[in-house]
């Protein structure tokens, strides 16, 4: 005697709106939420920046397409757990008005590269390091003020048509070797003038003009 079997869909009923608990997250990025003792595969909406994690409280929704979404994030079983905003593309932010960020202890940047463009541009930090391979700067007009500057180079180039510099008080200058050239002339004038040498001291010129 053969055996007819049938097979019979059971109609699911997915829910228009309801509050559930993500249970498990996918690699797809989508989420399982615990909803009335069962999971639903659940997709995260655009709308909803937050990205859930397990044992959230979520809200979801289902579409005509029998689809799910979860639309919004509404508590955080661990609030001690860092909050990640994601969006699919590209994100742009314009206010109409002004735009402020604070935080009570840090604001961390992390990109592969940064592009700032502004107006006018006022910086304060009480305190600042900097470390990198390379510095590039093109001003037009560069202002440094302070009371004390400290530089420590293994090399120093400089280039310039014009150097004007001021000391009111005392230089000191301690080098290996000395090496000074000036292509029209060289003038020395002090109250006082002391040249010293251990060894040689030594001037060659066609004219010698002294007193």
């Amino acid at each position: 005697m053969n055996a007819t079997q049938k097979s019979f869909l059971l109609e699911v009923n997915l829910p228009q709106q309801a509050v559930g608990q993500v249970v498990n997250t996918l690699p797809t990025g989508e989420v399982v939420v615990e909803y009335q003792q069962r999971g639903w595969q659940c997709g995260v909406a655009i709308s909803c920046l937050l990205i859930p994690q397990i044992g959230d409280e979520v809200l979801i929704h289902g579409d005509d397409n029998h689809r799910l979404w979860v639309l919004a994030v509404l508590s955080r079983a661990d609030e001690q757990q860092p909050v990640t905003l994601t969006v699919p593309g590209d994100l742009h932010i314009a206010p109409q008005g002004e735009l402020m960020l604070h935080s009570a202890e840090q604001i961390t940047i992390d990109s592969q590269s940064v592009q700032i463009s502004a107006q006018q541009s006022d910086c304060h930090i009480t305190h600042m390091r900097y470390s990198g391979d390379e510095l590039t700067a093109w001003v037009n007009v560069a202002c440094l003020l302070g009371r004390r500057v400290e530089a420590l180079w293994k090399t120093v180039v400089q280039i310039s048509q014009r150097v004007l510099r001021k000391v009111e008080q005392a230089e000191h200058v301690r080098v290996g070797q000395l090496d000074c050239q000036a292509r029209d002339y060289v003038r020395l004038h002090a109250r006082n003038t002391i040249i010293t040498s251990q060894a040689v001291t030594k001037v060659d010129s066609e004219q010698i003009h002294m007193g």
